[in-house]
């Protein structure tokens, strides 16, 4: 029987009532133990021994030995692996609180006794603040005020994420949100599990599919378009699966062939411990420039840029091999052997989309000096506007030479007022401050024939990543649980540099941009060719063409209105449209974009949408898994929305 047919035919009354073992005996965390079955670590596909967390599975044998006991609704935790006969069941509406088929309490208690209670009811961080929720206290309320905008405190938060506005700034401390803003629970997930096991997720999986429930994953919630919230949705939280392995020196990855250095990481590994972890051990890893992002979450998912991108890839081209546990409640490796397709689409095709990721094998590569660089310069009384910009030229000309040299520079254009360039900084991989000196001569030597003199720059040495990314942004400069701007982003592509008009439009729009907006950011980089990993995958194949990755942004006060932040955010894809005239056919970075962009699917995963799309079908029937602008999102929809202010505030229905 068709999954959703069988829930709709179950008895609601039944599911209201507590639940039961033998002879009719209530089921308890005394006399029922957690759904888990140890299985040896070496029995992964993989051929890399699970982690002991992967260790802990949910199994068919479970499943048998709960329906042995009598243990009521054991249904609502089996496997679907006939996707064929699911698939042809009609999709509805995502079951919602205050639904007649919404679980009741015991329901969830069961979920909870099953998990080994692991389950969390939901509630908003910032309801300490509020004198209507339970939790009420000022003190606590203090406290979590001055902690709220530091990554480290939202991503301690089941309910926590890094970017509120796409969520509908539900909960926020009252001196972070609009005048007399309440908090409701929202956007939020109604329950999280916190995952420290593979049986856990799996549960939750099975669980929210057979009762169509709207299912969402957060890992650090490092997303800016809140793909990690979901009113009405059962969260998992895959922070706590922290492990880090080094496989060693010679290490032979079984699969794929690749032999040298490489690690095995937990999801909810953040950039700074494995970066410290390879830096002990005489290594890089590609990773990004912010400390607290999950390298084995949407980060990977998304491609992943990095200061390491020009010389070895993205971070989903250094890959080998992943743990997942698919829609089907199915916990597998993935990689170029073992479901080769889901291979190609969880590296680059998206968060939140494919299945939940428990661990990966990547790459590493040995330890090289790090050199940078960091100047400026802008209009002023001896700089005209039409100057400056031959000078901005002047460095945007450099940009495929650069990339080409392994280079990565982050750099900003402010005109707020009059207009100034900043490079903070120009990255030289395997460079000292000597090489880099020698190579940026010729750039100030144009600059200074135009009348431009930089007078700040700074050259700084360091031994690694780990130590150009100490030296270079604070820990302090991170911040988050920020709801007041919206960031659009265009890759625009190195044939632009090889025709001069093509070059002074990109050039012009660039400028227009810059100026209607007041700043932009971006990096010059380029994702390497590198025949040592897989690069077959599903990144958006306009970062293999690109060296110049844009952001455009849009921001409001802290008083804006649902209106206001709708028009903000129309104005954005307006003032972007210049970009995307000065860059046919090329695209945009999933994780950094614009979630209101015209034709994301074109935009955001090129030519391997169509692939992607067929995949999803195939292995999420259900749309399980959903996220705003990921692969199959156009076949629904949130209620409740205005135009160009979509928020996760709504019931998930299809289209």
């Amino acid at each position: 029987m068709a999954r959703l047919a069988f829930v709709a035919a179950l008895s609601l009354a039944n599911l209201a009532l507590a639940q039961t073992i033998q002879d009719g005996v209530e089921a308890t965390e005394e006399n029922v133990a957690p759904a888990v079955e140890t299985v040896d670590p070496d029995a992964a596909s993989s051929g890399v021994d699970y982690f002991p967390f992967e260790s802990s599975q949910l199994t068919t044998d479970v499943i048998a030995n709960l329906t042995n006991y009598n243990l009521s609704d054991v249904d609502l935790f089996t496997f679907s692996d006939d996707a064929a006969v699911e698939k042809r069941t009609s999709r509805v509406c995502k079951t919602y609180p205050g639904d007649r088929a919404w679980p009741a309490r015991p329901i969830w208690d069961l979920l909870n006794i099953l998990l080994g209670g692991a389950l969390i009811q939901g509630v908003p961080a910032a309801a300490p603040c509020y004198s209507n929720w339970p939790q009420y206290d000022e003190t606590k309320c203090a406290s979590i005020t001055s902690q709220w905008q530091t990554p480290q405190y939202q991503l301690s938060q089941p309910l926590g994420i890094q970017y509120y506005a796409f969520e509908g700034v539900s909960c926020l401390p009252p001196t972070l949100t609009r005048t007399g803003a309440n908090c409701t629970l929202g956007g939020m997930p109604s329950y999280v599990v916190k995952a420290t096991n593979v049986a856990q997720i799996q549960l939750a999986v099975n669980f929210a599919r057979n009762l169509n429930l709207r299912l969402i994953v957060k890992n650090k919630g490092h997303d800016f378009k809140a793909k990690s919230s979901g009113a009405g949705a059962l969260s998992i939280w895959t922070n706590a699966l922290q492990s880090i392995q080094y496989l060693g020196s010679t290490y032979s990855h079984p699969v794929s062939g690749y032999k040298g250095p490489a690690f095995k990481v937990g999801a909810g590994v953040q950039a700074l411990p494995l970066y410290q972890a390879a830096d002990k051990l005489g290594l890089h890893i590609v990773g990004g420039n912010t400390r607290t992002v999950g390298i084995g979450g949407g980060y990977s998912a998304g491609g992943g840029h990095s200061p390491l991108a020009s010389k070895y890839g993205l971070a989903a081209d250094q890959i080998l091999s992943m743990e997942v546990v698919l829609p089907n409640g199915r916990f597998v490796s993935v990689d170029e052997k073992n479901y080769p397709d889901l291979f190609f689409a969880l590296r680059g095709g998206g968060g939140s989309t494919w299945g939940i990721v428990t661990s990966l094998v990547i790459r590493a590569y040995p330890k090289t000096p790090v050199a940078t660089l960091s100047y400026s310069f802008g209009i002023g009384t001896d700089i005209s506007a039409d100057t400056f910009w031959e000078g901005v030229d002047a460095v945007f000309a450099k940009f495929p030479e650069y990339a080409d040299k392994g280079m990565y520079s982050y750099w900003s254009l402010s005109c707020f007022f009059d207009c100034a360039f900043a490079m903070s900084p120009q990255w030289g991989n395997d460079m000292d401050s000597a090489a880099l000196k020698t190579l940026s001569t010729p750039l100030f030597d144009e600059l200074t024939a135009l009348g431009i003199t930089v007078s700040d720059a700074v050259y700084s040495d360091f031994d690694g990543v780990l130590s150009a990314i100490d030296g270079t942004w604070s820990a302090e400069s991170e911040q988050t649980g920020v709801w007041n701007f919206n960031t659009a982003s265009r890759l625009f592509p190195r044939s632009n540099w090889d025709d001069a008009t093509k070059l002074s439009a990109q050039t012009a729009a660039i400028r227009q941009g810059a100026e209607n907006a007041g700043m932009v950011l971006g990096y010059n980089m380029k994702a390497a060719d590198n025949p040592s990993v897989n690069q077959t995958n599903a990144v958006n194949p306009a970062w293999r063409n690109t060296v110049l990755h844009g952001l455009l942004g849009a921001t409001w006060s802290q008083e804006a209105t649902p209106a206001d932040i709708a028009a903000a955010n129309k104005n954005l894809v307006d003032m972007m449209q210049p970009w995307r005239d000065a860059s046919p056919g090329a695209g945009a970075y999933l994780n950094e974009a614009d979630i209101n962009e015209p034709n994301w699917q074109q935009a955001f995963y090129g030519s391997n949408y169509a692939y992607l799309y067929q995949l999803k079908q195939k292995y999420d029937p259900w749309g399980l898994m959903w996220a705003p602008t990921a692969v199959g999102s156009e076949d629904w929809y949130v209620t409740g929305q205005i135009d160009y202010y979509p928020t996760q505030n709504g019931k998930l229905c299809p289209k």
